[in-house]
């Protein structure tokens, strides 16, 4: 994917988590500037720890953080999100980029509480954009421009590796994509745990768990790579790894995790519902 200009500013809404993962990530690709970066907190200290580990902009003043930026990123809870959106209207311009990473609020109700002259987008980053790796889901608002969807690509383009989707499917992401790392990061718990059992050092099992997963992750990476080509690589007919991979079937590997990617995307379908319920409601 060819990289468009990472608009700047980029206005981050929140110091949480994500929203430091996605600043190390912008800065990590050398498009973005600490100086192309302004992000807004709460809490002074929160924002000093900012400031001093990356360079950016910290501010505690969302509408003065919105104006004259190229992309505004919501990266607050959904608790705090209507209130923002509220605060930060008055000072967006027409022509502006508003992306939520809430996966509780859908489109319709994004578009309800900001002008109408501005583009909404929504997309749900993970962890993995810190590294550069992260495959960010986006789906786009019924009046945005198609400025506005490349220049939100690019940010997700600087961390990772951007899709666009219907927002049905964005739903779905967030049993794959979003959740998708704690579950790989269990497995991998799991996998040195049963290292362990068998008598391995702890310390010993956990790097051997780690590193086979870095391993294997970069022949995935590899250039049409294909699961049943890789598993077919090592699990010979009859030998070990097959013997293993029969055991984790008839353990029912892909009904725990279908089970956990369905619990998830029910759970996120239950959120927004009451959320465009409550949207519904004036405050």
């Amino acid at each position: 994917m060819a990289l468009h200009p990472v608009p700047s500013p980029v206005a981050l809404l929140g110091g949480g988590k994500i929203a430091e993962a996605l600043i190390q990530g912008l800065l990590r690709s050398g498009l973005v500037r600490p100086s192309d970066v302004r992000v807004t907190v709460r809490r002074s200290e929160r924002g000093e720890a900012l400031r001093s580990r990356h360079g950016v902009h910290v501010l505690m003043d969302n509408a003065q953080a919105v104006r004259g930026a190229g992309v505004v990123l919501l990266a607050v809870r959904q608790a705090q999100l209507r209130d923002l959106m509220a605060v930060i209207s008055p000072a967006l311009a027409p022509g502006q980029t508003v992306v939520s990473l809430s996966a509780d609020v859908r489109l319709a109700q994004l578009e309800a509480a900001l002008p109408s002259f501005v583009s909404v987008i929504r997309a749900m980053p993970h962890t993995p954009v810190r590294v550069g790796a992260g495959v960010t889901p986006l789906t786009a608002g019924t009046r945005v421009m198609e400025a506005a969807k490349r220049a939100v690509e690019s940010v997700f383009a600087a961390t990772g590796q951007p899709l666009w989707m219907s927002e049905e499917a964005l739903t779905v992401c967030t049993g794959v994509s979003c959740t998708g790392p704690a579950y790989v990061f269990r497995f991998v718990e799991a996998l040195a745990q049963a290292a362990v059992a068998h008598g391995m050092d702890a310390a010993e099992a956990a790097a051997l768990a780690k590193g086979t997963l870095i391993g294997a992750a970069k022949l995935l990476a590899e250039p049409d790579a294909a699961t049943p080509r890789l598993i077919a690589e090592i699990a010979t007919p009859g030998g070990i790894t097959e013997a293993g991979l029969l055991a984790m079937e008839a353990e029912g590997l892909p009904r725990v995790v279908g089970e956990a990617v369905s619990v998830a995307i029910q759970r996120t379908r239950e959120r927004a519902d009451a959320n465009a319920a409550a949207y519904s409601t004036p405050k």
